[in-house]
């Protein structure tokens, strides 16, 4: 009995070194890059195979099982047609595995030496920067570009604080259509927002403004790893164009 249950471990053993191999990446994927993935139909259908159990030890927690953000977390969609951060790529303005890649490895406002560390929304409540009526009044103006109820009278002077006194403009522009790269909010498309859309969020995100970040995997994942989730990322999304 002993060395028959003794056989059977070692045979499961062997089942699960074998399970193991047949889903560890092959050769060819870990010595190519994330872009090669990508452009490599072959590679690419491997990597997204490989990928669900890393996304769901590293990144569900924040974007979800589904890609699609956990309640509370403040995450982006990653499956929408909208692209929080844009890529290097000014040319086509289309998102390329590497800028997936390294927003794993080194996040965003994270404390790695290569995070993109882009600016935050400023707290406008704070220092007198506006005063409340005009905190109000371009609440309204934002519930406006968003396609929200609005009240009408305060939009004379929510839209002046919007583009003069606010200084909102300059990072979410004059049409109100955000910048990717910087990472300010699409105000047109209220579904991409992270921190709720009703008037008592955007009016709390305009008075103390917000900040958000992405942490950084190197070192705590490989690279090949890295390249994997990068791919499965761009999968998902509905689209890769970025602006």
């Amino acid at each position: 009995m002993m060395r028959s249950t003794r056989s059977l471990l070692a045979l499961a053993s062997l089942a699960a070194l074998a399970a193991c191999g047949a889903d560890r990446p092959s050769a060819a994927l870990e010595a190519a890059s994330a872009n090669a993935i990508w452009d490599n139909p072959k590679l690419r259908a491997e990597a997204i195979r490989l990928a669900p159990p890393l996304f769901a030890l590293h990144c569900a927690s924040c974007h979800g099982a589904d890609l699609k953000g956990a309640p509370g977390a403040h995450a982006p969609d990653l499956t929408d047609d909208r692209w929080l951060f844009g890529g290097e790529d000014i040319d086509t303005f289309n998102m390329k595995a590497s800028d997936v890649e390294q927003t794993i490895l080194h996040g965003i406002r994270a404390p790695d030496p290569n995070t993109r560390n882009w600016p935050t929304m400023p707290a406008r409540g704070v220092g007198q920067s506006l005063e409340p009526d005009e905190i109000a009044a371009v609440t309204e103006y934002v519930l406006k570009l968003s396609g929200q109820p609005f009240d009408a009278k305060q939009i004379p002077l929510g839209k002046e604080t919007f583009e003069v006194e606010g200084g909102c403009y300059d990072c979410h522009t004059l049409q109100g259509w955000g910048d990717p790269a910087t990472g300010a909010a699409d105000l047109t498309r209220p579904r991409t927002w992270l921190f709720g859309r009703d008037r008592a969020s955007v009016a709390q995100t305009v008075r103390e403004g917000r900040v958000n970040s992405s942490p950084a995997f190197a070192g705590k994942i490989s690279a090949t790893d890295a390249k994997i989730l990068s791919a499965y990322v761009l999968s998902r999304a509905k689209t890769l164009h970025y602006n």
